[in-house]
């Protein structure tokens, strides 16, 4: 019998840990260091967790669900170890294997998770926090350019459309005025946060997600008249925001010049270079389909176009990955990681997507919740690449390990 931490009579610990969890995803984006510390922090807490109860491994072993969320950041992780030793050992490729690692720390993570007893709503609501940190961000900022933080800002507004959506899911469950207020805030800092960063990705991401969600809910209900009300409301308001709101409306209009320019033969905009770099690495993925022609093969491909001038040396400095996680996993780590990679983000899909899932009402906004941002993280990868990016393989781990201790813990004790 696995014995998990209540914190009822240690309050402090409780919400300290829900300080560092809800501010996780904001200061890791903003504060040199932060998220690779307090990663590694909460993987030390797991295995202290696991050290604690031993007998923990038993009852993962006998929930082939947890088994199988334990097994395939593993996985994803081994593959790219056998990429790196086999196929391409440069210095290049194994900075990029030592990122996929942090992957790993999703294991303990889950076990820490799944040793502790945090109430939903609370845990929701810690990310209100993020959003708040995200609001004095951008008040500080400087509104030259677009907010970045530490990383690259579409990054930076994928992060923060993901707090966005797990504040929202706070708002709902919020029966107290001053905790609903600070949810609200928390969702508007990460909008505004959001919106300043101009991510074009995460807008059309954000529009995917929530008609795959329609489309599940109406063919499960069998009532497709509510997709296409779904569908009605989602295009209405993305036209509203495209027109009325000036970041997304200024992003909107360097679109179409770049395709208009992009069709005229000037590949060199934002939308031209991709293509660019789109076709790099599919040439790339034709040497090896199916193992993949390692982490630096791609970059290697693109100072060879540049060297016979069928590239311009600007595009040196996109020669790390071409924007775009599907792409760069088929060129690197062939089909099978790929295969991996999806794997890896839909089956958290796959299970909140089940009936059993949706007991009370916390567990129903937290399982839409997490749908939604899994089902951003895989349209993410249409126009940028994620998992070479620490910051964002951090992020993605906590979400990943909140979720394994959701379905595997949460639902079995049917606790808001």
């Amino acid at each position: 019998m696995i014995t998990r931490l209540n914190f009822k009579g240690s309050s402090l610990y409780y919400y300290a840990l829900l300080l560092i969890i809800g501010t996780f995803p904001a200061l890791s984006l903003i504060i040199e260091g932060y998220g690779s510390g307090v990663w590694y922090l909460f993987g030390i807490l797991g295995i202290i967790a696991f050290s604690r109860n031993p007998d923990i491994v038993k009852s993962a072993i006998r929930d082939s669900k947890l088994l199988l969320f334990l097994a395939l950041p593993l996985a994803f992780v081994i593959w790219s170890l056998l990429v790196y030793h086999f196929i391409d050992s440069s210095d290049f490729s194994k900075s990029r294997f030592q990122r996929h690692t942090l992957l790993l720390i999703c294991i303990p993570v889950i076990f820490l998770f799944y040793h502790l007893n945090f109430r939903t709503k609370d845990l929701l609501l810690s990310f209100s926090l993020s959003g708040i940190t995200f609001l004095g961000y951008w008040l500080m900022d400087d509104g030259v350019g677009r907010l970045d933080g530490l990383v690259h800002a579409i990054h930076f507004g994928n992060i923060a459309l993901i707090v966005f959506i797990l504040c929202c899911g706070a708002s709902v469950l919020q029966t107290r005025p001053y905790w609903f207020v600070i949810s609200v805030i928390g969702c508007a800092g990460s909008l505004l946060a959001f919106l300043q960063a101009g991510s074009r990705g995460g807008v059309t991401a954000l529009i995917l997600a929530l008609l795959v969600i329609g489309f599940w809910f109406s063919i499960s209900r069998n009532r497709m008249r509510h997709f296409i009300v779904t569908l009605a409301l989602v295009m209405l308001a993305a036209g509203l925001s495209i027109n009325l709101i000036p970041p997304l409306s200024d992003r909107y209009d360097a679109t179409i010049q770049e395709i208009s320019k992009t069709s005229d033969g000037q590949m060199y905009n934002s939308v031209g270079m991709r293509l660019m770099m789109w076709d790099a690495s599919l040439e790339v993925a034709t040497h090896s389909p199916f193992i993949g022609s390692g982490f630096s093969a791609y970059r290697a491909e693109i100072f060879d176009r540049i060297e016979k001038n069928e590239l311009k040396p600007i595009m040196s400095e996109f020669s790390s990955e071409p924007h775009n996680q599907f792409l760069y996993q088929l060129a690197s780590h062939g089909l099978i990681g790929v295969f991996l990679f999806i794997l890896l983000v839909t089956t958290p899909l796959f299970y909140l997507a089940s009936e059993k899932t949706a007991s009370d009402r916390a567990s129903k906004v937290l399982a839409l919740t997490l749908s939604i941002i899994f089902l951003s993280f895989l349209f993410f990868g249409l126009t940028i690449t994620l998992f070479d990016q620490r910051r964002v393989l951090q992020n993605f781990g906590l979400l990943y390990s909140l979720t394994a201790w959701f379905l595997s813990v949460k639902q079995k004790e049917n606790i808001p």
